[in-house]
């Protein structure tokens, strides 16, 4: 059903986006100050699954969304 490339790209996409996601956010919501870190661990857990359930869902959808739109773009440049 799943291939194993497809759910390593979401694992490895997940932790990046996630880590990213929920660093900025927390900077953001909290400022630069001690608790930043502790916010930081307490949210990741909850982004982490959420982002690489995310992408399982999403990539096909984006895959075809892309493929769609490059093959328009590649019609009207011949």
């Amino acid at each position: 059903m799943f291939k194993l490339p497809a759910i390593l790209f979401a694992i490895f996409m997940g932790f990046f986006m996630s880590l990213t996601l929920t660093i900025c956010l927390s900077f953001y919501m909290m400022g630069f100050n001690n608790s930043l870190l502790t916010k930081f661990f307490q949210l990741w857990p909850i982004a982490y699954p959420i982002a690489i359930v995310s992408i399982i869902i999403y990539r096909p959808l984006s895959l075809w969304i892309a493929g769609k739109a490059l093959t328009k773009l590649s019609s009207k440049n011949l």
